[in-house]
């Protein structure tokens, strides 16, 4: 990505690094997946295999995500909720 996050997205991403997957709640570290490229607050915490796996993942068949009934949206509504608490 061609971006350059200042220091408050910086530390965004570093906390949605640390949350669980939001897909299958595998244990973190977690990918920081951009829904938006270059938008850090539109961020969803994915594991290896929800994110980047040819079968399982979003930039594959989407398995997990059909598996486990989510989209985008609905991880970030998730994700969104946690940090809010």
């Amino acid at each position: 990505m061609n971006n350059r996050p200042n220091n408050r997205e910086r530390l965004h991403l570093a906390k949605i690094k640390e949350m669980p997957c939001g897909v299958c709640n595998a244990s973190p570290p977690s990918d920081a997946h951009h829904i938006v490229q270059h938008n850090q607050y539109l961020c969803i915490p994915l594991c290896k295999d929800c994110h980047t796996n040819n079968f399982l993942g979003l930039h594959g068949q989407k398995r997990n995500w059909a598996i486990y009934k989510q989209d985008e949206m609905s991880v970030l509504n998730e994700t969104l909720r946690k940090m809010l608490g």
